[in-house]
Order: structure tokens, then sequence, then C-alpha cells
């Protein structure tokens, strides 16, 4: 495969008073943003924005081909994609040819450039082994370097993962806190090396900083030639003109190469949508460095004398970013001898800020609802890709799905940081791909389960259950004579026992049963629990109640069966509600007798207790039957005032408002605006299954159900919140906070990196420079993307999400979470709109509207699993309830009038008898290619503990494939790359290594690890597998 033929002439290494200037063409293309991928790419709605994507590609191409020595460089395929599709064959080949010869070039070639905030790990595998695949199977094309301009902050997976173990030799990116920029400005330390994993070895990557190190990505300033741009060209300029302009180029250049060390640096020649005329932007390129050669040759330029005392000439050049990483390491030895050791970074770029209260941490939870269809839609995709895994030349596809997920993991998708119509549209693509993608998985489902065709026809996805709306279930019960059916799938690669809910029309007696062996129509009884459903979200489809039962072993990577009789003629059977204000005599025996009377709930592994009204007050671990002593878990709501620059500015010059991407209080030092629960609608409904306990708080805009299912170690926090009130003008951060007093954690906490690696945060510090902390609550926020926890050598606290958020420790013993956000500004950062969403849409934008908001504010309904467990087991109790929180397991539902003769009881996607251990996660299982004889398998697993976070399942484990695929014929095993683009091994032969402790590069020795068929993954390893089965 092609990995980008160097452009430029070569890098001389023992050159080292020649500064050599790799001037690097390239567009940054938003797969969204202002408008909608569609529009972006075809030029439509452009009284937004300017912004056409074909014609940057058309003019790029056509300009190439005019010049053997320009290069360009692209980064995202969904836009790509499309332009090939739209391609003659004769164009196709001379695209080819380019990428052959090194002037096009592709950097990180995902699907999007992904958010690294907002995204989990799934996704961001899954729409960068998109973008590869497309880059292998047209182009023939593998991408070297990482290219991560324009994300809000940098995480630690994205450069273990994401980077080294994509097969990435450098990393670059534009943004990072300007504290930071600013030290590395001053010690030469703009690049370095970045070994962000304790677990992984082998995964140090080169980064560095693009737009010439100023915290952008685009050209030194004067210099931008698009047609979009307000700087002069230099072509048609005077001679003198031009010599002024060269004459402060070079200054520019001596001031960017004194930032970093060697002699090689990069010019970024490119910003946002650039190149729709791409021959503005190459002959001004081609008349700027004809223009500084010509000048420095006859001495009308000092060049030497502006550069001295490091160089005393300038080489500038076309170049591509393989060519600079090639160069940069050629000269490390020498470089780090001559300017001192390049820096080694350990922990992450978040969070990320522009100004003293720029801090970009608003975004982290920006749009909910998008969010939590973002990770529907991922959790969907690796069920689906297993029940087609195996089905060889049946297997239908999936793209619709994989590319909407694609574009969703896009910087300004997840991210929440697109304009409201944008964000419609990413919603309006995820549902259209699951829908696609429920077809596929429900004819599968059928086929594997019923003989006749007319048996569970109406077999449908309940995707709605969180807003208690199931249609079929619901239809199947407003009266009796037809049974439900339920296929419960378990995406996990082990089995499990969850509770599900099932929405039901009317309150009867439900016979709950699950198929055990077909034939004999042989069946177990489920215990279940029927309980009113308050409809706090106000849906008028919302089902009446809400049936819960325990799966009991669901199948691993699998469904059960399941039957739900209602049966006639009995009496009602939906638990009655218990209000805490008068309580029933059966509560009033819970209640304590002290000064604050309390009640205590029993899961058998652990009791919660609560006060009168409602709120959570203790946890209590009783799991052994040696009871654990008890400690305060004392949960509040409450939200921050979003800073407005009208209401709280205290001079002219602060104008910085909390918005899409920005969160700023309204004063640095404001504390959450508590909001109290009102005792009177607090109530409960009991039974041996779940216990719940409902609160509705002032102003009736957060509800709230705290759960407790028997044998579960966590309470289960379902929070409605919304429409956030902005009747005094004011917007609002919306947060909820966990506190636990006796963990001394002393400012520490924890949060995952991207549903990954738990990464050390302490309140007020940055590992890498001394802050100056201007914002003690928002500087303090970071991405939560499955867990956090806080801990100390007695008691550990953990919150597992069911969404991207924001959060952090403010105050010790605490763990707060942004779950909404509802602002009425714009921040300043380009969206040009503040972050008010609402649930009836919006007018037109201008020139044809006013873009005003329709309806009521956005209402939201997510969940928290809150564990309390002991000293410095965080991690490990975090772990237990990340990948469960992940992938849920998914219910299809069916009704039928008659009985139905199933041909199996259960249904697995590899074999009844596969699971895989405790601590492994089926990262991926899907159908790569098949053939009349054989099909070969991607499959991916990955180690779920870091090392030393669990006694036994931090260890290493071995896994035989074999046991993955029982049955099959495994005719072939070959280990690649994290998206699957190349060979492991011969990649690892090709790696550019450099070892930061030693004086030069080398090639490491790399040995293949399969043996016999069986691997060993270490702690927090994800390995990538071709594997070829016999049919």
């Amino acid at each position: 495969a092609t990995a980008a033929a160097a452009a430029g002439p070569p890098c001389e290494a023992g050159d080292d008073r020649t500064l050599h200037v790799h001037v690097i063409p390239h567009t940054h293309d938003d797969v969204g943003w202002l408008k909608t991928p569609h529009q972006y790419y075809y030029g439509f709605n452009n009284t937004i924005q300017q912004a056409a994507v074909k014609y940057i590609l058309d003019t790029t191409i056509a300009a190439l081909a005019k010049n053997p020595e320009r290069t360009f460089t692209y980064v995202e395929m969904a836009f790509f994609s499309m332009w090939w599709d739209e391609q003659s064959d004769e164009t196709k080949e001379l695209a080819k040819g380019l990428v052959k010869n090194g002037q096009l070039s592709f950097v990180n070639g995902g699907w999007c450039m992904h958010d690294e905030a907002a995204t989990h790990y799934m996704g961001m595998i899954d729409q960068t082994t998109l973008g590869h695949d497309f880059l292998l199977r047209e182009l023939d094309y593998v991408p070297r370097v990482g290219w991560q301009l324009d994300p809000f902050g940098h995480s630690a997976t994205q450069a273990s993962l994401l980077s080294s173990k994509a097969g990435f030799d450098a990393l670059y990116f534009g943004r990072i806190d300007y504290q930071d920029l600013e030290r590395r400005h001053n010690e030469q330390q703009c690049e370095g090396f970045w070994s962000a994993s304790s677990n992984l070895e082998n995964i140090s990557i080169f980064w560095g900083l693009t737009g010439s190190y100023n915290g952008n990505y685009g050209p030194p300033g004067g210099f931008c030639f698009d047609v979009h741009c307000d700087d002069d060209y230099l072509i048609g300029q005077d001679n003198a003109t031009v010599q002024a302009r060269i004459t402060d180029l070079v200054k520019f250049l001596k001031v960017q190469s004194d930032r970093t060390k060697g002699s090689n640096i990069m010019l970024t020649m490119g910003e946002d949508f650039n190149y729709e005329n791409a021959l503005t932007w190459y002959e001004n390129m081609e008349k700027m460095m004809s223009s500084l050669l010509e000048l420095q040759t006859s001495g009308k330029v000092d060049v030497a004398s502006i550069l001295a005392p490091r160089f005393d000439k300038i080489e500038m050049f076309y170049s591509n970013p393989n060519t600079y990483t090639d160069c940069k390491f050629k000269e490390i030895s020498k470089a780090q001898k001559v300017d001192g050791p390049y820096e080694t970074k350990t922990d992450d770029f978040f969070p990320y800020s522009d100004r003293p209260n720029g801090f970009w941490t608003g975004y982290f939870a920006s749009r909910p609802a998008l969010k939590r269809l973002e990770r529907v839609g991922s959790s969907f995709l690796l069920a689906a890709r297993q029940t087609q895994a195996l089905r060889g030349g049946d297997a239908a596809s999936l793209d619709l799905l994989e590319m909407a997920m694609g574009t969703a993991q896009h910087h300004d998708a997840v991210s929440g940081t697109s304009k409201q119509h944008v964000a419609y549209d990413y919603a309006k693509q995820i549902q259209a791909g699951i829908n696609d993608a429920v077809n596929v998985v429900v004819e599968t489902l059928r086929r594997y389960f019923v003989a006749d065709e007319s048996d569970l026809s109406d077999l449908a996805f309940c995707q709605l259950r969180n807003e208690t709306i199931c249609n079929v279930t619901q239809r199947a019960t407003q009266a009796p004579g037809s049974n439900i059916y339920l296929v419960v799938y378990n995406a996990l690669a082990q089995t499990r026992d969850e509770y599900v809910t099932v929405p039901v029309a009317v309150d009867a007696k439900y016979q709950v049963s699950r198929l055990v062996e077909v034939g004999s129509d042989e069946t177990r009884d489920v215990k279940s629990a029927l309980i009113p459903n308050k409809n706090y979200a106000g849906l008028k489809s919302s089902a009446d109640y809400v049936l819960h039962f325990p799966t009991e072993n669901l199948p691993a990577v699998g469904a059960a069966l399941y039957r739900i009789k209602m049966v006639p003629n009995d009496t009602p059977d939906a638990l009655a509600q218990n209000n805490l204000v008068q309580p029933t005599s059966l509560l009033r025996r819970m209640l304590q007798t002290n000064e604050k009377e309390q009640f205590t709930v029993s899961s058998g592994l652990i009791e919660a207790k609560f006060t009168s009204d409602g709120v959570l007050s203790h946890i209590c671990n009783v799991a052994g039957g040696k009871d654990v002593p008890c400690q305060i878990v004392h949960q509040e709501w409450g939200y921050y005032t979003s800073f407005d620059t009208t209401k709280h500015a205290k001079s002219k010059n602060d104008t910085q408002n909390s918005g899409a991407y920005i969160f700023r209080p309204s004063d640095p030092k404001q504390r959450l605006q508590i909001i109290t629960p009102d005792p009177s609608k607090s109530f409960t409904y009991e039974s041996d299954l779940v216990t719940e306990i409902h609160s509705v708080y002032e102003g009736d805009w957060i509800k709230q159900i705290i759960r407790v299912y028997s044998g579960r170690d966590y309470v289960e926090v379902e929070y409605t919140v919304g429409p956030i009130p902005i009747d005094d003008g004011l917007g609002k951060e919306v947060v909820t906070r966990y506190n636990c007093p006796s963990i001394a954690n002393a400012g520490t906490y924890y949060t995952d990196s991207n549903g990954r690696e738990f990464m050390r945060r302490e309140r007020g510090y940055r590992p890498t420079w001394n802050l100056t902390e201007y914002q003690p609550v928002s500087g303090n926020y970071y991405p939560i993307n499955a867990a956090m926890y806080i801990e100390d050598d007695d008691t550990a606290l953990s919150v597992a999400v069911d969404r991207s958020q924001g959060g952090g420790s403010i105050i010790d013993g605490s763990v707060e979470l942004m779950v909404h956000r509802r602002t009425l500004v714009d921040d300043s950062r380009g969206v040009n709109e503040p972050i008010n969403e609402t649930d009836a849409g919006m007018t037109h934008y201008p020139p044809y509207g006013d873009a005003k908001r329709i309806g009521n504010g956005l209402l939201i309904t997510a969940k928290h699993r809150l564990s309390l467990s002991s000293g410095r087991s965080g991690a490990a109790r975090s772990r237990s309830l990340m990948d469960g929180a992940f992938s849920e397991p998914l219910v299809f539902a069916a009704s039928s009038r008659k009985d139905v003769s199933f041909r199996r009881a259960n249904f697995s996607a590899i074999d009844v008898t596969f699971a895989l251990p405790e601590n492994v996660m089926l990262v991926t299982l899907d159908r790569i290619a098949s053939t009349g004889a054989s099909q070969t398998l991607l499959i991916r697993l990955g180690h779920q503990y870091g090392k030393g976070e669990d006694e036994i399942l931090s260890k290493p484990v071995d896994i035989d494939f074999r046991d993955i695929l029982p049955g099959f014929e495994i005719q072939s095993i070959a280990e690649r790359t994290l998206s699957g683009n190349q060979d492991l091994l011969e990649r690892e032969k090709k790696r550019l290594r450099c070892d930061e402790d030693e004086s030069g590069c080398s090639d490491g020795d790399v040995k293949d690890t399969i043996l016999d068929g069986t691997i060993t993954l270490s702690p927090m390893e994800i390995r990538t597998f071709h594997i070829t089965i016999g049919k």
C-alpha cells in the first residue's frame, strides 16, 4: 500500500545551518458545523457560510496536475468519498497518480476529524476504520500521520490508541491551553514526545503544533491567499512591496523556528474550507517561494542576520506532513544535542483554555440528547455487526449506520458545537442509520428463531423504552388475548443478568417467562414488578405502566426469548404509591425515629438510606453478610448561572460569555445554586425486585427516580431535567453533585479518557506548567465519557454515565456532573448562536428568518449509576459498570394471538457456548470478506482493566481463538494495526522509532505473539485481527 512518497528535497541531517521550511497546502473541512455535511459539500446555504468542498477537490486536483512540484494534504473521507463517487474513471486514475507520486497525501484518514472530549473509544475506532478502509480499498493508501488540527483539547487515548496503535508516526494539532503554549514558546517545546499510557508499551509518539505554533492551524499572518481571505496576493505586486512582505515572512520564520528544535519547521498553508479556487493559493505560494529564493540569493533580504544565530539561510519547498515527519526523525538526535532534549508528555491536553476566562469545558455537556443518541447508535452498530458477522454471503450491509456514526464523531457533532439545524441533521442521519440496521437485525433474528414466516411479523426494536414507549407492547396489552414475545440481545462477550423494562398499557397481572427448550415449550417463570409510569417528560404516547424483570443469564453476544402474558380476569397488580409526607403504615415502619427521619432500601448487596423527602443520604455495603460502615452519600441538584456580558461584566473588556463551547459561571467563585425537593411530591414504589424513590424539585423542572434493584451493588439515578427556566433572562448550567464527605481526596479525582484509561486530576493544578487559575469551577471540569471517581484509603465513590458529560471534584469529598445547559448568548467561537435547544424547532436563518427558537426548552432523561466501595477501588468499581452502561441489552418485541413455534430458545452470533473472561471486551466482530469456501472476520479484543486496578482482573489474560470460534476451521490469523489497514508485524518494522532517552532513532525488533491460535491481552490493550475461517 502507498504511504505517501516524500515531497520536496531530501532531508539533509548534516545541514544544520539551513532552515528547512515545509510548505504544506491543506484545507480543514468540517463534516458539519455551520452547515450540514451535504450543504458543505455542494455549496448550498451560502448565506450562512461560503463553502463548497466539491469545488475545493475539483480545483485542487486540477492544480496539482498542472505542476508536479505541488502538493496537497487532505483529511476527511466523508467528503472525499462523496467526491470520488462522482468522478469518471479518467479522473480517478489521475487522482491515483497524484497519490502515488506524493503530490496528494492523506493524514488521519478517518471519516472525519473526530472530537477527543465527547467521544467514546468505540466510535473513534469505528470512524477511523471506516475512513482507512476507504483509502485502502480505493487508493491503496495507508495514512502515516495523525492530524487533529481543530479539536478543543487532546486526549491520552488519541495519542496512545488512535495514533501510535493506529500506525501513525506522528500526531499534529493546533489547540493547547494558552498558558501551556506561552511556556512552550519560551522553552522551545512546541514539539516533543507523548507517552500517554502507563499501561501500554511502545506507544510514545512524536507530536507537534500546527499554525506556526500560534494556537491554530492556518498560515502566517498576511499570507492567506484564499479567495475568502482579506490578505493581499503577492502576484501583481511591485518589487518593493514583495520585498517588504518577504522580509516580514523571514522574521516570522525566525520566531517560529526559535520555538522548536532542529532545522525543520512547517507552514500550514490553509484554513477552514480553503482552496475553493486552488490556483489563488498555488500561484501565490510559488511567488512567495521564488521571491524568497531570489531576494535571499541577491542579498536584498539579509536572511542570515535575521535568522542569527541559529541559521544562515532558508530552503522553502512544497511538502506534506509525512515528509515533514521523516525529516524531524532524521534530525532528532542532532537537534537534541544542539537545542536540548524534547520533553515527554505523559498526561493530556485537557481542559483547553484560549484566554483567562475562556475554558472550553461547556461543550463536554452541550446537546445532551444528541450525545445520548450518538451512544445509542454506536452500541447498536456493535450489536448489528455481530448478528451479520457469520452469515456469509447473506450478510447485509450496514453502510448507512456506519457512515452516520462516522460523521457523528466529528468535533462539531457529538461535541454539541454545531448550529441547531446541523444538530438536527446529525440526529436525522443517525436515526436513519439505526432504522436501516434495525431492519437487518430484525430479519436475522426472525429467520433464526421462527420457521413460519408469518410468526413474529411485527418484531420491532423498542428504541424508545427510555421514554416508556414501545408501540408493539403497548398495543398488545390494551386488552387480553395477545402474547408479547421479547428477544433481548446482549452485545457484550459475557453472560449478563440485567434488568429490562417493558412499557405496557394497562394495570393487570403479567406473567413473564423465558423459553428454555424448544419442542417441549418448556419455560421458566421470571419474577417481575409492575410500576405506574409518572411520565415526567409529559409524552402523549408514553405508556401508563412499566414492567421490570431480570433477564437472568443472557447469552454472550446473543439473545434470549421471553414471553409476557396478560393474565385474564385477574386483579390489578401495579405497585401502590407510598407518599413520604403522609407515609402508609408499611413505609412508616421503615422510617427511623431519629431527628431527621430516614428509611432504608436494601438490594441484598447494598443498603441505600433516604431522608423523608426522598433524598439519598447514605450508602452501606452489606455484601457477603459482613457489614461495611455506612457512609454519607448525599445528592444535590443545582445550577451555575451562565456568564452574560450584558449582565455580569465588570468592565467593557470583559466580553467572554458562556456558550456552546465555553463554560463560565457568572462569578468565578459562584457556588452551586442549590435546588431542593418538594417533599409533598416525594414517594416510593416498593417490591422485592426493585424499589423506586421519586422526587420532584422546586420549580418542577427536575424530576428524579432512584432505583435500587435486588442483587445489584449500585444505585441507579434516573433524572428528567428541563425545560431549563430562562424567565429571569439568565442561562443555566445544570449540575448534580454526589457528596461523600468522609472521602479525603485532597483535590484529586479520576476521569476516564474516552472510556479507556483513567486520568488522575488535581484541582487547580497542571502537571506541565504552573497554572494561574482564573476559573476555579470551569477550569477544573474534565470530559467524562464513561465514569469518574474519588477515593482515599478507606472509601471510593464511583459514578458511571450513559453519555458524555463534564465534571469534576470542585469540593473535596464530592463528584459533580453537568447534565444539561441552556445559554442565551453566543460565546464568540464561531457558531454564532447560543446553546438554546427547544422542542419545536426554529425559524429560518437570516436573511429568510430570524433563527428564533420555537417551543419549550429541551427536556432530557438520563441515568447515572452510583457505587460506594472500599478504599482505592474506584477504578475497579467503575470498570464493572462502564461496559454495561455503553451497551445496554437491546429489546425487540413482537406480539401474537396464537402460540408461536420456535426453532431455538437462544440466539448466539457466534456459539451458545461462547463467553470471554470478565475483563475482556469484544470490541468488534465484523465480516470483511466472504468467498464460497471461507470468510474473513475482523475481531478486536480489548482488556478492560488497567494495571493495579484489580487484584485479579488487572492481570494479563490468555485468549484462544478456537474458544471464540468453536466449530469453525480457523485457516489463518493475522494481527493488524488498530484500524485493520496494515499487517502489524510489517508496520512495526517500518515504524519510525526514536527513544527519547537515547541519542538516535532505530527500528525495534517485533515478534509474532500469536502462539498456536492463542494471544495474551495485557492491561488496557486492544488488539485487532483478521481471521479467515472455513464455512
